[in-house]
């Protein structure tokens, strides 16, 4: 079962004394014709289902939360907080479906979706959402991510690990999808060959240690090909030193400054309609690291002005 509930009201820091310019994130909540929407995916089923640490439906509020109190830029015009998908059962499917419904009515009056999940289960739903509302368009992905989660779907169903092989077999003809930040200790021999019989661009975690350029032909190729791109951040791809609050923290990792990089590259192409932030696990990081750092990302993601023109 899911179900969808309203946002909360934003609140946090003001300081009027230094006039108009000491804008934070929360004083664009809900702004009138705000160009980016933004909705979060309550969902744990995903990862128990896929043998790992529950946390994930705090997600959400935690990046909310952590989000609030950030700087605003010129780059900022203002969101609207669509409220919470809520997956209440062992099923994820339910939530993929709703959250699913949810983005593609967002799309319809907003020129950016931001999904805050949520188990990498939310990427189907994600995607789902913009398929609908594009129904003839090319989407590519990116997925920067430790895992390419192309695990099959078993007899238990959908979890955090079958997402890309979920959008695969929906649509087999047209399935585009680059992930950046792999790291191979974290990914079977088996998924490793699907990645290649499916044509998967893959760069290695331990080439995007210093610059985030070995993974620009990626993204630029999946742009060029694309009219619409999809763009998945599981934060497990970060240092687990920098991000331990997921259900499977990094030895290694991609470098916040780098992962930073490769989002802005996707933005400048202009075709970025749908993104999330998956796997933050509150109850793993009580210090907060980690979702500041998906707040971080968000804030980045939330970007709408001249830069992109």
């Amino acid at each position: 079962m899911a179900y969808h509930v309203a946002a909360a009201e934003w609140s946090g820091r003001n300081d009027p004394e230094d006039g108009d310019l000491a804008r934070r994130m929360h004083h664009l909540a809900n702004a009138a014709d705000a160009p980016v929407a933004l909705i979060g995916f309550c969902c744990d089923a995903g990862i128990s289902r896929n043998k790992g640490h529950p946390g994930a439906a705090q997600g959400p509020a935690a990046i909310r939360m952590a989000l609030s109190n950030l700087a605003a830029s010129a780059q900022h015009r203002g969101f609207l907080d669509a409220g919470d998908v809520v997956v209440a059962e062992e099923d994820p499917a339910p939530g993929q479906k709703e959250l699913g419904k949810h983005v593609a009515g967002l799309l319809a009056n907003h020129k950016r979706v931001v999904i805050l999940g949520g188990g990498h289960e939310t990427a189907f739903g994600s995607w789902s959402g913009l398929r609908r509302a594009h129904p003839s368009a090319r989407i590519g992905i990116v997925n920067i991510d430790a895992h390419l989660d192309l695990r099959t779907v078993g007899p238990a169903g959908a979890s955090s690990g079958t997402p890309f092989w979920q959008i695969q077999d929906a649509e087999p003809e047209s399935f585009t999808y680059a992930v950046l930040g792999v790291a191979d200790e974290a990914n079977t021999a088996a998924l490793m060959e699907r990645a290649r019989d499916w044509s998967v661009d893959i760069v290695p975690d331990h080439h995007l240690q210093s610059s985030a350029e070995p993974g620009f032909h990626c993204i630029d190729r999946i742009c060029s090909e694309s009219d619409l791109v999809y763009l998945t951040i599981d934060l497990d791809v970060l240092p687990g030193s920098l991000a331990p609050g997921v259900s499977a923290p990094a030895a290694r990792g991609v470098p916040l400054c780098v992962v930073e990089a490769l989002i802005d590259r996707v933005m400048i192409s202009g075709k970025l309609a749908v993104t999330d932030i998956v796997e933050l696990c509150p109850p793993r990081d009580p210090a907060g690291l980690t979702a500041r750092c998906a707040a971080y990302l968000a804030r980045r993601l939330m970007q709408t002005g001249p830069t992109e023109s």
